[in-house]
């Protein structure tokens, strides 16, 4: 596990990457946190500053539902379908939550929402699994969590399904 211990952190994140770390560890995952002297807001951010391709980074987005939030955990190279989605989990009404809803509820900005919410029901799009290894948020900013997706699959009991499809804008 690698922390660069010059970033000056708060005691709450301090604390989320403490509980992240705990968690993890119980879960016997193999992962590991860096530190970064900027935060990463977007899988493009993560790909130019070196952390890995397209295909590994991870964003977790917040989607709210008539049934509550649920975390959905996609490939950079991909966009949600929200019409996937509705078929698969049988619901109605599917939205990206607001920002401001997003801090309300994980604690964290949009961009470094962690990639383990075990509040939440979680979705992995299984395009993920392709990866020997996944980069997204840990919860505080300036922090990557790099983990393999069947671990991440077994800490958040995830479903894994296709529910994202490419961007069009991929060459």
């Amino acid at each position: 596990m690698t922390v660069d211990q010059t970033i000056m952190l708060s005691n709450d994140e301090e604390q989320r990457l403490s509980q992240l770390r705990q968690i993890l560890d119980k879960a016997e995952a193999h992962y590991e946190i860096f530190s970064h002297p900027e935060t990463i807001i977007s899988a493009e951010d993560g790909v130019e500053r070196g952390i890995g391709s397209l295909s590994e980074m991870a964003p977790t987005l917040i989607l709210e539902t008539e049934r509550g939030f649920v975390a959905a955990i996609i490939s950079g190279e991909t966009r949600i379908s929200y019409k996937k989605i509705k078929k698969a989990l049988g619901l109605r009404n599917v939205s990206l939550a607001r920002p401001d809803v997003v801090l309300r509820i994980t604690g964290s900005q949009v961009g470094t929402v962690s990639l383990v919410n075990r509040v939440f029901q979680t979705i992995v799009d299984s395009q993920l699994m392709k990866a020997n290894a996944v980069y997204g948020g840990c919860g505080v900013p300036r922090h990557t969590l790099r983990i393999a997706p069947l671990d991440l699959i077994k800490v958040t009991k995830a479903s894994v399904f296709e529910f994202t499809e490419q961007k069009e804008s991929q060459q």
